[in-house]
């Protein structure tokens, strides 16, 4: 494993590029902050404004927003009502089988009251739910790959039924995580139908400023609900719908030596909150970590024991980056 040598950030995620010891995203932060200082964000803001009005197709809907119970959601609604003129924006959710958590069931029916909009809740087959997850859970250690497609596509699928062309979602993962280096914003697979655009490209995308953004509307985190204090993580206010969703995140680990912690801890040395020091320090002290309670949750809903949980990690597990301690905890070699 070969860290960023400047946010700390390892080179064993999947599609992440290098350049000279410095990963992409912190190269992507460097142009990031020089879109800001020439004010091509300005620009692109301007641009949306009049590109929402010239692209409203229902009569009733000026764009669908795909939303959950998080920050950037608050942001995002918040945003396109305060900024650009939307008056009636459709808000759609997928949610997944897991036990929902307080925060995220009192963000959504607070984000909904606050601008009065309408919102499609979209549950899957809560069975076929349990068998995918499984099925991906025991083939490829990535759990809720089906369950996460359904969350990108869904809101398409949507809004193509009600002819409704332009969507949004949050940040743009390939620029934020390293994996390209074009802050585009429109969604790749966008056709003449539809344009999904990332939130995250007009605006430039911080973990600092989303949740500023979305506390002064109501937006409230797991400590603040007393809903639990995660295990495996540093912080309370994403991916924080259901329990046993961080699961899907904690599973990085035993194949990439990674998970939330280096996601969010080397994120928050880009956006110049942490230093580097501080955020290998709590790599080190909370990322090889599993949430007892969201282990518990996952098995329970997809009805697995805690032991078979374990056989199924074991088997996927790459021993190259990783091995168990003494208490059976995978842990970097």
């Amino acid at each position: 494993m070969i860290r960023c040598e400047r946010c700390g950030f390892p080179n064993t995620r999947p599609g992440i590029i290098f350049v000279g010891g410095v990963c992409q995203s912190c190269l992507n932060e460097d142009k990031k902050q020089a879109m800001i200082k020439s004010g091509e964000f300005k620009s692109r803001q301007e641009w949306l404004t009049k590109y929402i009005q010239e692209n409203k197709t229902h009569e009733r809907y000026d764009c669908v927003v795909a939303v959950s119970g998080g920050k950037d959601s608050h942001t995002i609604v918040r945003r396109l009502i305060e900024n650009h003129g939307v008056r009636n924006p459709l808000l759609v959710t997928v949610t997944d089988e897991f036990t929902h958590s307080k925060a995220g069931l009192l963000n959504i029916n607070n984000l909904v009251n606050k601008y009065d909009l309408d919102h499609i809740t979209f549950r899957c087959k809560p069975i076929t739910f349990k068998h995918e997850t499984l099925r991906d859970f025991q083939n490829e250690l990535h759990p809720l790959k089906w369950i996460e497609e359904k969350i990108y596509a869904t809101p398409i699928e949507i809004a193509k039924a009600y002819g409704i062309k332009v969507i949004f979602f949050g940040e743009n993962s390939d620029f934020e995580y390293g994996s390209g280096d074009d802050l585009y914003i429109f969604y790749k697979n966008s056709d003449d139908k539809v344009r999904v655009i990332y939130m995250g490209a007009i605006y430039p995308y911080s973990i600092k400023d989303s949740l500023k953004v979305a506390k002064e509307i109501g937006f409230v985190d797991l400590v603040e609900t007393n809903d639990w204090r995660r295990a495996g993580s540093i912080e309370d206010s994403t991916q924080i719908d259901s329990v046993a969703y961080v699961i899907q995140l904690w599973t990085k680990f035993v194949k990439f030596g990674f998970q939330r912690v280096s996601d969010i801890a080397c994120r928050l040395v880009r956006e110049g909150t942490l230093t580097k020091d501080q955020a290998l320090k709590l790599i080190e002290e909370r990322d090889y970590i599993c949430d007892p309670m969201a282990k518990t949750d996952f098995c329970n809903t997809i009805r697995i024991s805690e032991m078979l949980f374990d056989e199924i990690v074991d088997r996927h597990a790459n021993k190259d980056l990783v091995e168990q301690d003494i208490n059976g905890q995978w842990r970097l070699k």
